[in-house]
């Protein structure tokens, strides 16, 4: 793996951290439907980080079963962020408040 390859790991496991932490903090501060979708999207987004940083470095394959020669579990950490962020934003545009 290069080093260029690892700085930019580690400033996406640190940007990623920082937006989990304020996300939290907004999550803590004001409880709907909406912060708690945008709450779960950053952190599943942070997990698929998490996720393909240790397949990069070879500690985990591919887990999970393949449907059509994809794995489910990767499918999932592509999906699943940008369904919670979806939920959040439709909720916050039908919300009155």
């Amino acid at each position: 793996m290069l080093d260029s390859e690892i700085v930019l790991h580690c400033v996406r496991l640190v940007l990623g951290g920082l937006c989990a932490f304020a996300a939290i903090l907004l999550c803590a501060k004001k409880r709907s439907a909406s912060v708690i979708c945008l709450l779960t999207f950053v952190l599943t987004y942070y997990a698929r980080s998490v996720y393909k940083i240790i397949c990069d470095f070879g500690i985990v394959t591919d887990l999970g079963p393949r449907v059509l020669g994809v794995s489910v579990v990767a499918v999932a950490f592509e999906a699943l962020p940008l369904v919670f962020l979806f939920l959040g934003l439709v909720i916050a545009i039908v919300s009155k408040k």
